[in-house]
Formats: C-alpha cells, sequence, structure tokens
C-alpha cells in the first residue's frame, strides 16, 4: 500500500478492530490510556482509503458478515496486543513511580 493512499484509523471497539484486520488492515499499534481507576487501549490500523471506507460502512450499517474462525483469529489477535500493551504500560508506570504514587 503506498501511503498517499492510506487511512489509519483509532478505535476502542475490540469486534471493529478485528473486523478491521479480516477485511485486510494491519494492526499499526496500541496505545494505553490512563482511566480513573484503570486502564482503557485503543487500537490503530491501516488500510487503503477505499478499504477502511468500505468497512466503516459495513459495520456501521450493520451488513458485515466474516467467516467465523478468521474473524476469532484476528480477535485473539487485537485481544492479546491489548493484554501485551496493558502489561507493559503498567511495568512503565511502577518503574516510573516505584512506590505507587503518581505526580
Amino acid at each position: 500500500m503506498g501511503e498517499d493512499n492510506e487511512d489509519q484509523v483509532e478505535v476502542m471497539d475490540l469486534y471493529l478492530a478485528s473486523y478491521y484486520l479480516v477485511r485486510g488492515c494491519e494492526l499499526v499499534a496500541v496505545k494505553c490510556i490512563p482511566t480513573e481507576k484503570s486502564v482503557s487501549c485503543s487500537i490503530v490500523v491501516r488500510g487503503s482509503f477505499e478499504l477502511v471506507g468500505a468497512i466503516q460502512g459495513e459495520y456501521f450499517e450493520k451488513r458485515a458478515a466474516v467467516n467465523l474462525w478468521a474473524f476469532r483469529s484476528a480477535y485473539n489477535q487485537v485481544n492479546s496486543s491489548v493484554h501485551q500493551a496493558k502489561k507493559s504500560y503498567e511495568r512503565e508506570q511502577r518503574s516510573a513511580y516505584p512506590r505507587g504514587g503518581q505526580q
């Protein structure tokens, strides 16, 4: 994919992120977002403008259809990436604030 023809989207919905992957987009990053009592994550995916637009239309118009095994695999990949990002974020926070305090 050429950069000029690519779109990058950030979502927090694991099912939508999985659908992007099943349809051919690439998982680019998982970003951790601290909340009051825990950590949430957003998932960044990249694909062509045409593909991203088609996926969004299908998903939000409730026309999305997938092979269940492919979707399950994509969901496991997304879920694993989120879990790994949260563990890494929490480890970084513990090393930055060793006594549990935050600045």
